[in-house]
């Protein structure tokens, strides 16, 4: 799980500090990956793998982006592209276009390029403490507006903070996701728990050690 991806954090405050993993690191986590023979799958790959529908490529690894920052666009982008990479970019349809996100163009152009584009949400609530028609909105509305921008509908949810419960996992299945995921810590994804897919974050100054530990 990676948030930013840049030399610097995109905005001031210790959050966004501790989001970001530098460009050098990032670079250097790629190239591992390639160097010991990682193949890079979406979220929806390993679902479908799961289904019986495809085959996952040996030691396979997903990667994944949250909130859309305009970073990953420019600097992590074309990192993944150089080796053919792809992952998961969860963006917040309702500020797409806006100051530090990516635009729909630039999502547009990752889609072509093999990335997958998934929801997290309009506005990036605490789903948990929205009531039921606001729920449906956040849920539905991004959803909607990724297909019509992207022209596929996403098949998979992150929710914002990592924050749901029984009502919020209820409502993505009824909203059309196949998929949800968190932040909860961990590694191995199961096919009874697919809207409570743990996830391991890149925390920015890890060393490829540690990096290299949280893949096994």
């Amino acid at each position: 799980m990676y948030h930013y991806v840049d030399a610097a954090p995109p905005f001031d405050g210790s959050v966004a500090n501790d989001l970001t993993v530098r460009t050098h690191e990032f670079e250097a986590q790629m190239a591992y990956l390639a160097a010991k023979g990682y193949s890079t799958v979406t979220l929806d790959q390993i679902y479908r793998a799961m289904a019986g529908e495809a085959q996952l490529p040996p030691k396979p690894v997903a990667l994944t982006f949250d909130d859309g920052g305009l970073d990953n666009y420019t600097v992590a982008f074309p990192e993944l592209e150089a080796r053919g990479f792809v992952a998961t970019f969860f963006v917040i349809t309702g500020v797409v276009g806006k100051k530090g996100h990516m635009t729909w163009d630039q999502l547009r152009d990752m889609q072509k390029n093999g990335m997958s584009v998934g929801s997290h949400t309009v506005r990036h609530p605490d789903l948990r403490e929205v009531d039921d028609t606001r729920l449906q909105t956040e849920l539905a509305d991004s959803r909607a507006t990724i297909l019509r921008e992207i022209g596929v509908a996403p098949p998979d949810l992150c929710y914002p903070g990592g924050k749901y419960d029984t009502r919020v996992v209820e409502a993505a299945y009824h909203a059309g996701y196949l998929l949800a995921v968190g932040t909860r810590s961990g590694t191995e994804l199961r096919p009874e728990e697919v809207y409570q897919w743990p996830r391991v974050t890149v925390s920015p100054r890890e060393s490829i050690g540690e990096f290299a530990a949280s893949l096994r």
